[in-house]
């Protein structure tokens, strides 16, 4: 295994290659290193970790199209590994996966959630410090936050459509990401709408830990979607 450190459009990237890469790769748009069982695990069975780090954005359009230029250019730079990744999206890092996969169906494999923010009215509001850099990220004020309707949990239905694989970690107890305000509403809509959706629900599990204790589920959904996508 051998890891390798560059910088694309201003921002710092980092490939994590396996001694005999498959193909397949996990793109985990933030947290590289935090509860990392499941991709070390990957890694020992061939697949690449990706990372690249435009933290603060919360998955704002423009993060999105930093995500895109990257994809293609990691393409060119690895040209062994398969056109779609499985996004990991942890905590915040939801919002990347999520609006990625929303605007790029077509470039996703399938998607590992784990106490997701889905919902911008639930997190970081009201932190004030992540409030303003939403706000500025997004062009918003008090106001206007009043109003918007750009969160995750606002485009189920379009996102619903593109029929991507879903994988779903959470804490029942969370109290940094209230699942019932994140989580759930997704695991509700796709249930109600006759979509699959693969859940784990950790009863009394608060934020942390994220994961599993045995990752062998997280592995296996993996192995299953990747090189997958769309319905």
């Amino acid at each position: 295994m051998r890891k390798e450190e560059f910088v694309f459009n201003g921002h710092n990237a980092t490939v994590i290659l396996p001694d005999n890469p498959s193909g397949g790769w996990v793109w985990k748009t933030e947290f590289l290193y935090a509860f990392d069982q499941a991709e070390r695990a990957l890694t020992d069975k061939g697949y690449t970790r990706v990372y690249y780090q435009i933290s603060d954005r919360f998955g704002s359009p423009a993060a999105v199209r930093l995500m895109r230029a990257f994809h293609k250019e990691l393409l060119c730079r690895y040209s062994f590994l398969f056109p779609k990744p499985v996004l990991f999206g942890f905590s915040r890092g939801a919002l990347y996966a999520f609006n990625y996969a929303l605007y790029y169906p077509e470039c996703v494999s399938s998607l590992y959630l784990d106490a997701p923010v889905l919902n911008l009215k639930s997190w970081p509001w009201p932190e004030p410090v992540e409030t303003a850099k939403l706000f500025a990220e997004y062009n918003l004020c008090d106001r206007t936050f009043e109003t918007f309707r750009d969160s995750p949990i606002d485009h189920l239905d379009e996102f619903f459509r593109n029929g991507l694989p879903i994988l779903l970690v959470a804490g029942d107890s969370d109290r940094t990401v209230p699942f019932d305000d994140n989580g759930k509403i997704m695991a509700d809509y796709y249930r109600e709408n006759g979509r699959k959706i693969v859940l784990y629900l950790k009863k009394g599990c608060d934020h942390h830990p994220h994961s599993l204790e045995d990752v062998a589920p997280i592995v296996r959904f993996v192995d299953e979607t990747a090189g997958c996508g769309g319905k």
